[in-house]
């Protein structure tokens, strides 16, 4: 894990961890627990959690990226609008339920102009609001 290989390179002090816990495919739920020795997702962020406190002690971990593409117009990695208003509830309930996390930012607000890059805004590239969009204006009110 990086954690390792920082601390062995000489990091010895920070303030928070940062991460970004994005899935690997469509299928793949806020809640899934990834599988393989560097995977970690919002599922099983108690692993990374772990590793920091045996490392460095009880800091705060930073979810500095994270989002769902929408199909579409990404239609090979992306899930369907309602899906990512779901997955955007659930990973803010995830994120705030756990005593760690001090903070989660969605990646991107529009989507990229250009299909070969990211399509994960709450707001199409010609400037439609997704259903995501309601459900993060909910969040800041708390109506979700």
């Amino acid at each position: 894990m990086f954690l390792r290989a920082a601390k062995r390179g000489g990091l010895r002090e920070f303030d928070a961890w940062a991460h970004h816990p994005y899935y690997g495919s469509p299928q793949e739920t806020p809640e899934t627990r990834k599988v393989g020795r560097n995977a970690v997702g919002l599922g099983n962020i108690d692993a990374l959690v772990s590793q920091v406190t045996r490392l460095y002690g009880r800091k705060p971990l930073w979810l500095t990226e994270y989002a769902y593409q929408t199909n579409p117009p990404d239609t090979f990695f992306g899930v369907t609008w309602r899906l990512q208003a779901d997955y955007l509830r659930q990973a803010y309930e995830l994120a705030r339920a756990h005593p760690r996390i001090d903070m989660l930012i969605w990646f991107l607000l529009r989507d990229s102009p250009s299909l070969d890059s990211w399509q994960s805004g709450l707001i199409t590239a010609a400037g439609r609001r997704k259903p995501a969009f309601g459900v993060f204006a909910g969040l800041r009110s708390g109506s979700v």
